[in-house]
């Protein structure tokens, strides 16, 4: 066991020794040693939990109605937003379909003037030609 306990001894002290020369000369160089994600991660965690906390707390403590009362609020407007929803869709509907009518009747339109202009035009060559 002593030789285990000493062996171990010696690895801790070269390690702390070998870290501690690294960031001496990392200083000297005037360099930093790389962070590594668990150095980041973890504090960033721990802020992230204390403001979770806090936020809960606060929303608790300030909370206007009891839960219930609040839940059945938000439900309440949830089916208001619905209904609100499904009028305006069935507006737009409406507009898109008198829109695609109007303009398919506008094209009939054309196509009957361009038609009638056509015979117009095929008459009236008919009429020269017979006169000619």
């Amino acid at each position: 066991m002593e030789l285990k306990e000493l062996l171990e001894n010696w690895q801790q002290s070269s390690s702390q020794s070998y870290d501690r020369n690294v960031e001496k000369l990392l200083d000297r160089l005037g360099l930093e040693r790389k962070n590594t994600a668990r150095d980041v991660l973890f504090p960033a965690l721990g802020i992230f939990g204390a403001g979770l906390a806090a936020g809960a707390t606060l929303g608790v403590l300030f909370a206007p109605k009891r839960g219930e009362e609040l839940r059945s609020d938000i439900r309440h407007q949830i089916e208001d937003l619905r209904e609100k929803s499904a009028e305006e869709y069935d507006e737009l509907r409406r507009k898109s379909e008198e829109a695609l009518r109007a303009a398919r009747e506008k094209a009939s339109n054309t196509e009957t003037q361009g038609t009638k202009s056509a015979s117009r035009e095929t008459s009236s060559e008919a009429r020269s030609a017979a006169e000619g």
